[in-house]
């Protein structure tokens, strides 16, 4: 037997979803079990109701009028249309709470490993008071200084979206880049001979063996 067959059995025996994660199943297969039969009875709930008034409105001697019936139908297809609305809705709030629950893993590791993280206060981000502070990026930390500057303990969320590690690896890149001599030589160095620019070479030598290397530019064709 498949494993989301057995998944579904014991589901259908009133099974509940965490039991089965705790038994071992599959978290996101147990999760796709789960929602299919919960829009599988939602589909035969809707169903059983239309088919009810159908059955109703098929009556020879009913003694409802047309327009009670046709308002009990208009009332059925609403309810219909709803639980369908539902259903979208369920699947979309389990989705976005993934790409939450992501969001904060990754937000825990880049907090930890943030070199602006210390003391459990982020020391990069400051305001003025505890007003302009926005709501939901992490506990306002009371000032200690005599700036009187407030912090907080960001959020894993907001670390998360933090542009700052981003912002620091530009930074360390451009600084290796103005570090390098030969950084942008091509573009500035024009031969005192021939006036040709763009066309340079250096020669690079090993510090063990004091054995040097030919090394080149020239501009593409």
């Amino acid at each position: 037997m498949k494993v989301s067959k057995h998944i579904e059995q014991l589901l259908r025996q009133g099974r509940k979803r965490k039991e089965l994660i705790k038994l071992g199943f599959p978290k996101p297969l147990v999760t796709r079990v789960d929602r299919q039969l919960k829009k599988e009875k939602a589909a035969l709930k809707a169903k059983a109701l239309v088919g009810a008034v159908q059955a109703e409105t098929q009556l020879p001697t009913s003694p409802e009028p047309p327009e009670t019936l046709a308002t009990i139908w208009q009332k059925v297809q609403s309810m219909a249309n709803d639980l369908q609305r539902i259903d979208s809705l369920v699947k979309a709030l389990s989705e976005v709470t993934t790409v939450i629950a992501a969001a904060r893993e990754f937000g825990s590791y880049r907090r930890d490993t943030c070199s602006h993280y210390k003391e459990a206060v982020c020391t990069i981000w400051t305001w003025l008071s505890e007003g302009d502070i926005p709501p939901g990026i992490g506990k306002p930390v009371t000032p200690g200084d005599q700036k009187g500057e407030w912090r907080v303990t960001p959020s894993p969320l907001y670390c998360a979206f933090c542009p700052t590690p981003f912002e620091d690896r530009l930074d360390d890149a451009e600084d290796k880049l103005l570090g390098n001599p030969l950084s942008g030589a091509r573009d500035t160095v024009t031969c005192k001979g021939c006036g040709s620019k763009g066309w340079i070479a250096v020669n690079i030598m090993c510090t063990k063996c004091k054995h040097e290397s030919y090394l080149g530019w020239w501009p593409e064709k």
